[in-house]
């Protein structure tokens, strides 16, 4: 099964990117123009207070802050297709990433993604070493979540 997900993985990086050696970004630009889940960000603003942090330099994902009373998450939504990282913030500021539920908004943000068809990556996926060439990510600790999500050289879950 883990093998059918990650050459499907590998199929959409291709599909986007063109090349793991000389990647293709411009599938970035069209996608915020295109803001393609806005009526999701609709809905979530409604239950939430919400901030978009996406980065266009180094995001290939539509980063979100969403707030509820002292909680807060960081939602990652692919450009590359319905791929969703959602991350708890502890705390002492780190991240937790959000594997299953523990309270009444977290089951609403699951069900919103569900409702919308996102699926949201395992830890044991994220984690897999990917040969893309990213511009911050050392080609040695690049895996599915820099290639789907966000170019940063260390995971914001491990610490």
């Amino acid at each position: 099964m883990v093998i059918n997900k990650t050459a499907k993985l590998i199929e959409k990086i291709f599909c986007y990117y063109k090349s793991l050696d000389f990647p293709d970004f411009t599938f970035v630009k069209e996608m915020i123009k295109s803001k393609p889940y806005d009526s999701l960000i609709k809905k979530i603003g409604c239950l939430f207070d919400i901030e978009e942090t996406t980065d266009v330099n180094d995001d290939v994902s539509f980063c979100y802050i969403i707030k509820k009373n002292e909680s807060q998450w960081v939602i990652e939504l692919s450009m590359l297709g319905l791929y969703a990282v959602v991350f708890r913030i502890t705390d002492d500021g780190g991240a937790e990433l959000l594997v299953s539920p523990i309270n009444q908004q977290e089951e609403k943000i699951a069900y919103l993604l569900n409702e919308y068809g996102f699926e949201r990556l395992s830890e044991n996926i994220l984690k897999q070493p990917v040969n893309l060439r990213l511009n911050n990510t050392e080609p040695e600790n690049t895996c599915f979540y820099q290639a789907f999500f966000s170019d940063t050289d260390q995971l914001p879950w491990v610490t």
